[in-house]
């Protein structure tokens, strides 16, 4: 009994660590607006790179979402989220939801 509140206490405390924010960023070579539950996809290249998706919970700074390819990404990702981009036939995107985010003209 004692182990599993040990157990229990260890969790408690290291489980929002699990959560925290990691920085991204890099240039999209892929954005893709999904109209069906308002997100935008965004395939980002080196140095810290991989699929991402902007939600309207983001946090955007200065010239706002990512809007074409080529541009400069930076900021903060966390959970992992989706994108639905159409209905028929279906197609959803997985990606690092963006927490905060910068990008490039």
């Amino acid at each position: 009994m004692r182990k599993v509140a040990v157990l229990a206490v260890l969790l408690f405390f290291l489980a929002p660590g699990a959560a925290s924010a990691f920085p991204f960023g890099g240039r999209a070579s892929i954005v893709l607006p999904c109209h069906y539950n308002s997100t935008i996809y965004s395939l980002v290249g080196p140095p810290i790179g991989g699929e991402y998706i902007w939600t309207t919970g983001t946090r955007t700074y200065s010239f706002g979402p990512p809007t074409h390819a080529g541009q400069y990404l930076l900021g903060l990702a966390g959970a992992p989220y989706y994108c639905i981009y159409n209905l028929s036939p279906l197609i959803i995107y997985t990606g690092i939801a963006i927490t905060m985010l910068g990008t490039s003209r």
